[in-house]
C-alpha cells in the first residue's frame, strides 16, 4: 500500500529512440514533474542493470522492449525495493516471471489499447497477401513489368476466415471485417464461453483440422505456451486449401518455420508474416526471396500517434499508482500466461 504523502523512487529505463517513440517532448516533461516521485534515468545499454537497482532501490519501474529482465532479488516480497512494474509496451514474459506475479508484483502494459492498431494491420497483410501486391510491386519496381500473364490475385469478399485464437485481437479484426462479409470460424486452446463466438457470429471450431481446412485466410493469434510452440506443423499448413493466405501476427515461434517455407516454396499458399522464428529474420531465411510472401519487421502495432497513446497510458497509471488509484491494464496471472 501507499502510504499517504510518500514519496517513490521511480527507474526509468528508455532508450533514446523509446524516448521518442512513447513520448512527445511535453509528456516527458510532464514525467520530470510527476508529482510524489523522485525520478532517476538510466539508459538499457548503460551501468550493469543489478548495480543500478541496488544503487537506486525504485520502488516503481518504467520500462519497454530494450529494458533489462527484472529479477526476483529486486521485489520488495524478496527483500528488495520494486514494487510495480509499469510496462510502456505489451507482453511482459520477457521482463518479468510468473513466480513475480505470484507474490505480488503489480505489472501493467498497454493491455487492450494496441489491440485494434493490430487488427488493423492485420486488415493490411490480409489484403496484401489475397491481392498479391509483394508480386505486383517487385514487378513494377524491380523488373519494369507492368502485368503478370496469369494473376492470382483475389478479394476478400465472401472469404472465409479462420482466427487460430480468439483473443481481444482477433476479436476486433473480426469487427474490421464484417463489411466484407466474411464467413468466420475460430478455435482457441482456452475455456472460453460460447457466447463470445456467437456475439462475433463466428463459428466455433473443436478442432484445430476443421479451422485450418476450412478457412481461405488463416490468421495466427493464439498464444505462445510451451504447448503451442511450433504447434502450427506442415501437417496443418497441408491442410489449408490451395491458395489459401497464411497471417501471422501471433509469435513466429507458433509456426514450424521450416514447414512453412516448405509448403510456401511448393505455391500452395501465400504467407504474410509479422512475426518470425528469429527475429531480425536472418538475412539469408528463404521467406525474403519468396514472391509469394509479404513480409513486416514486426510491428503489427506500431505507429508513431499510437506509440505515443500508450506513453500517456503509462503516465496516468505512474499517477494512479502514487495516489493508490486502481490501475488501468493491470497483467493478471492468468493474462500473462496467455499472452503471446
Amino acid at each position: 500500500m501507499i502510504q499517504e504523502g510518500e514519496t517513490l523512487r521511480l527507474l526509468i529505463v528508455l532508450s533514446e529512440e523509446e524516448k521518442r517513440r512513447f513520448f512527445s517532448e511535453g509528456n516527458l516533461d510532464d514525467t520530470l514533474a510527476l508529482p510524489g516521485y523522485e525520478i532517476h534515468w538510466n539508459d538499457p545499454s548503460g551501468a550493469d542493470w543489478n548495480s543500478v537497482i541496488s544503487e537506486v532501490k525504485p520502488q516503481v519501474v518504467l520500462g519497454a522492449w530494450q529494458m533489462p529482465s527484472l529479477f526476483s532479488e529486486a521485489m520488495a516480497s524478496r527483500g528488495g525495493s520494486v514494487r510495480y512494474f509499469c510496462y510502456v509496451a505489451g507482453s511482459t514474459r520477457e521482463k518479468v516471471n510468473k513466480e513475480m506475479l505470484e507474490e505480488g508484483l503489480v505489472v501493467t502494459n498497454w493491455g487492450q489499447l494496441i489491440g485494434p492498431y493490430v487488427a488493423e494491420c492485420a486488415l493490411m497483410l490480409i489484403l496484401c497477401s489475397l491481392r498479391d501486391m509483394q508480386v505486383f510491386a517487385t514487378n513494377l519496381k524491380e523488373r519494369g513489368e507492368w502485368r503478370q500473364k496469369v494473376l492470382a490475385n483475389q478479394s476478400l469478399y465472401g472469404k472465409r476466415v479462420g482466427f487460430h485464437g480468439f483473443g481481444a485481437i482477433a476479436r476486433a479484426l473480426c469487427r474490421l471485417l464484417q463489411p466484407f462479409n466474411i464467413i468466420g470460424s475460430a478455435y482457441d486452446v482456452g475455456d472460453m464461453p460460447q457466447s463470445i463466438f456467437d456475439e462475433h457470429g463466428v463459428r466455433r471450431c473443436e478442432t484445430e483440422d476443421d479451422l485450418f481446412s476450412s478457412s481461405d485466410v488463416l490468421v495466427e493469434l493464439q498464444g505462445l505456451t510451451e504447448e503451442t510452440e511450433k504447434s502450427v506443423d506442415e501437417r496443418l499448413l497441408r491442410l489449408l486449401p490451395y491458395g489459401a493466405s497464411f497471417v501471422n501476427l501471433g509469435r513466429g515461434k507458433l509456426v514450424d518455420e521450416k514447414a512453412l517455407i516448405q509448403v510456401a516454396k511448393e505455391g500452395k499458399i501465400k504467407v504474410a508474416l509479422d512475426v518470425y522464428e528469429t527475429e531480425p529474420l536472418p538475412i539469408d531465411s528463404p521467406l525474403r526471396s519468396l514472391p509469394n510472401a509479404t513480409l513486416l519487421p514486426h510491428m503489427g502495432g506500431a505507429t508513431i500517434d499510437r506509440d505515443r497513446a500508450c506513453g500517456a497510458l503509462a503516465l496516468r497509471n505512474l499517477v494512479r499508482f502514487q495516489k493508490g488509484e486502481p490501475l488501468e491494464n493491470i497483467v493478471s496471472l492468468e493474462q500473462y500466461i496467455r499472452a503471446t
